[in-house]
């Protein structure tokens, strides 16, 4: 009513209105906007909500966010602080002041216990997180792997598989079919290669096949615990040893497994990293690489180099690498609160990448913590310390909005 009376004042005063946009175009316009916009438009009419709730809506902001970044869908850091007695697993909302709070323990230890906060987050991706536990039985070591919605509190529990204590690295498949998979970071080359993975509520493996075409270098190992996914591929960054021509050093090589399920078999394919794309560093340790992935959807190397962080980029036919600097040490320590002299704050750890959100999360010795966003160039503290912490456990909790509106009531 209150409308109508507006609209019969403006007319008397030959106020023109404007124009009613298209409902498809409306739709369009929320396709590309950021999460909390996306929902508040939803709440602002039993029409409008309708529409953003329909499947055929979220098929197109699937699309949209398929290619690019969207800063916002980053609502969060999930981490595990191993210096406190048993851990503390705790998230942390972004900005700080949101008021946020997430489901980050299952119903029970999935077998009854209470040994429930003992799981610690290893991986997340569209909306869902994977939480891990080592535990002895008889003598063996034993994961536990749960895969869950922080949001709603729901939890399922995979079989518990008998592994190595170390070297496991846990990816998300998310699409039809969760499939949860984790690959240990054992020898792939040379009559070393081999994998367990879980996939769904099946154990398949161990197997050789995946990696026995590849002709790996003797002793490769995976170097990161972080993974990407591309297409439905995950890609995790292996590491080998050499000698140098006059062979009086031993030095790193490194290289991409990328790695595809489908049923139950497994394929993968090795890519090669150039060594001139890593002579910029400064220490020459794995933790100043990481993978990422481009704006455009193209697989990517972030490299932690003495004059800042740079990225390269895979080409499409995968042959060749092309380098762009993403932003300066300079303006990195200019961005943040430092608790020591610029010129001592050398030190840099890469520690994880958000694919949707487009956000690489590292450390700096004297600044602590810290976040920048590849779209916007935005730098972050999430917080302040003196040293590079390695016994901290984090990762990115990246909402996925298409869940959130399909658990909306539509009218």
């Amino acid at each position: 009513m209150g409308n109508h009376i507006h609209k019969a004042w403006r007319k008397e005063r030959g106020i023109r209105e404007p124009p009613d946009l298209p409902l498809e175009i409306l739709l369009d316009i929320f396709a590309r906007a950021d999460p909390a916009t996306v929902i508040r438009c939803a709440a602002t009419s039993k029409l409008l909500r309708r529409h953003i709730t329909n499947p055929s809506f979220h098929q197109h902001l699937r699309k949209n966010h398929a290619v690019g970044f969207v800063p916002a869908l980053l609502v969060g850091v999930l981490f595990f602080d191993a210096r406190e007695g048993q851990g503390r697993r705790q998230f942390v909302p972004l900005p700080p002041s949101t008021k946020l709070t997430l489901s980050l323990a299952p119903a029970n230890g999935g077998d009854g216990s209470c040994r429930r906060y003992t799981f610690r987050p290893v991986a997340s991706r569209d909306g869902l997180v994977v939480l891990s536990r080592y535990k002895i039985v008889h003598g063996v070591t034993v994961v536990e792997l749960c895969v869950g919605n922080p949001v709603t509190g729901e939890y399922a529990f995979l079989p518990p598989a008998t592994v190595s204590r170390t070297g496991y690295s846990h990816v998300l498949l998310t699409g039809d079919q969760l499939q949860p998979f984790l690959l240990p970071a054992a020898r792939l080359g040379h009559g070393g290669s081999h994998a367990n993975f879980l996939v769904k509520n099946r154990r398949v493996g161990p197997s050789t096949e995946p990696f026995a075409h590849l002709n790996l270098p003797d002793g490769s190992t995976i170097a990161r615990c972080s993974a990407v996914v591309l297409r439905g591929v995950a890609h995790w960054l292996y590491e080998y040893k050499y000698n140098d021509d006059d062979n009086t050093k031993s030095s790193h090589g490194y290289g991409v497994v990328a790695i595809t399920i489908a049923g139950a078999g497994t394929a993968a394919t090795a890519i090669e990293i150039p060594r001139h794309c890593l002579r910029w560093r400064r220490c020459e340790v794995k933790e100043e690489l990481l993978l990422a992935r481009s704006a455009d959807g193209r697989l990517a190397l972030l490299v932690a180099e003495s004059l800042g962080t740079a990225m390269w980029t895979l080409s499409k036919d995968s042959t060749s690498w092309a380098r762009r600097l993403v932003v300066n040490r300079q303006r990195i320590l200019g961005s943040v609160k430092l608790r020591w002299d610029p010129i001592a704050c050398v030190g840099t750890e890469l520690d994880w990448f958000g694919e949707a959100s487009g956000t690489v999360a590292f450390q700096v010795n004297g600044a602590g913590m810290l976040l920048l966003n590849l779209k916007t160039r935005e730098i972050s503290q999430f917080s302040q310390g003196l040293t590079i912490r390695r016994r901290l456990r984090w990762c990115p909790y990246e909402m996925d909005l298409v869940s959130v509106l399909a658990a909306m009531k539509s009218f």
